[in-house]
């Protein structure tokens, strides 16, 4: 999926949205850095269990609902700090590819979240349920 969005993003020819002013691109540069280090730090936390390297290791699988560190804000961290990320990426460069490049990635990360979603319910039960209502999804509370 990735490799189509990229594929597409640099076969179209460019169309500049806007100019971007200077200020515009460094709060786009600073913010996509804020949503690297998010997702760094969410690969970092869950590769392991994720890639399935753990098995090399004696670690023992998430047994509990893990609410604490980036999770005390939102649900699903790592598709924020990929959301914040790609939408950073398009007010850096304001073109209609980036464009529609974001809406598409973030079509697929809410979709990949709704799923992930039942798959949490289903794995932790009224316990998840009742953090899915204290908790937002993907983007935080700051009030």
């Amino acid at each position: 999926m990735v490799t189509y969005i990229l594929y597409f993003n640099f076969a179209i020819p460019t169309i500049e949205l806007w100019f971007a002013s200077p200020l515009e691109k460094i709060v786009a540069y600073f913010t996509g850095i804020i949503g690297l280090i998010i997702m760094a730090v969410c690969i970092r936390k869950y590769f392991f269990y994720l890639s399935g390297i753990d098995v090399f290791f004696k670690t023992k699988p998430q047994e509990h609902l893990q609410v604490n560190g980036l999770n005390k804000y939102v649900r699903h961290p790592l598709y924020s700090g990929t959301l914040l990320f790609a939408w950073s990426v398009f007010f850096w460069q304001p073109y209609l590819s980036n464009l529609i490049s974001c809406f598409i990635i973030s079509v697929y990360t809410i979709i990949g979240a709704w799923f992930e979603e039942r798959k949490l319910v289903k794995i932790f039960g009224e316990e998840y349920k009742k953090y899915a209502t204290e908790v937002p999804m993907v983007i935080p509370k700051f009030v």
